[in-house]
């Protein structure tokens, strides 16, 4: 299997659901994990717990709107994976009319660039579970896949040029998966900042564009401190 990177979408066998409810939660914790395997529901690729684990994968459950909007963190082995997906794309998302009309001359540009635009958070969940996630004032969240600095900064202009009733919120994912968040990301183009944040599959790192110039079209990026995890449900 390919390293998983964040944000990607994993679905697990039925056994691994077994032994998951089978652990001490609550009945609302009970509940939420009986849905998301009653309706093959996926989990969500989290920061890892550095690489002291190689053969596990930190999982996350962001729970919909019934269940408090809570958030479950498991540990997975790797060989109970059945599946790898992502997030929906973001033409599969509904969206208001005047929002819509706005996004379909958005997506025409990033088909130009060649970007493929996933929709995490909120949104993106509400379309993979089909239950309440969205409220009032939540972003719309994106992942912007782009293959270089380059095509980054036309996508920011693309993004910045938006005017949705929902705020746009998200990253900018490269290959090897690490990721900025596009509103930094913009920042940087003006220089109102000197770094942004440079999140990878176990840590996080501060880099200005000389340094991302640089170590981009790297295999990976090495060297990316691990933060500190809180303890996880387990399961082998």
């Amino acid at each position: 299997m390919a390293v998983l990177q964040r944000n990607q979408l994993v679905c697990l066998h039925d056994s691994v659901w077994q032994k998951l409810l089978a652990g001490a939660w609550d009945a609302q914790a009970q509940s939420l994990l009986m849905h998301w395997r009653t309706g093959q529901l996926p989990l969500v690729v989290c920061r890892q717990r550095a690489l002291e684990h190689p053969t596990t994968v930190s999982l996350g459950l962001p729970a919909p709107l019934q269940w408090d909007r809570r958030k479950l963190a498991l540990e997975v082995a790797l060989k109970n994976i059945a599946r790898v997906a992502t997030f929906p794309l973001l033409r599969d998302i509904a969206l208001s009319p005047a929002d819509a009309a706005q996004v379909q001359g958005f997506l025409l540009h990033t088909d130009a660039l060649q970007t493929r635009v996933e929709v995490y958070g909120s949104y993106g969940w509400q379309r993979l579970t089909g239950l309440p996630c969205v409220r009032v004032g939540s972003d719309l969240d994106l992942l912007a896949h782009v293959p270089d600095l380059d095509t980054a900064g036309q996508l920011v202009w693309l993004l910045q040029g938006l005017q949705l009733v929902c705020r746009v919120d998200g990253e900018l994912v490269f290959p090897g998966g690490w990721a900025v968040a596009w509103r930094e990301y913009a920042q940087l183009m003006g220089a109102k900042v000197e770094q942004v944040l440079v999140k990878h599959r176990s840590g996080v790192q501060l880099l200005g564009m000389a340094e991302l110039r640089s170590c981009f079209g790297s295999a990976s990026m090495q060297g990316v401190p691990a933060p500190v995890q809180p303890a996880l449900a387990s399961v082998d």
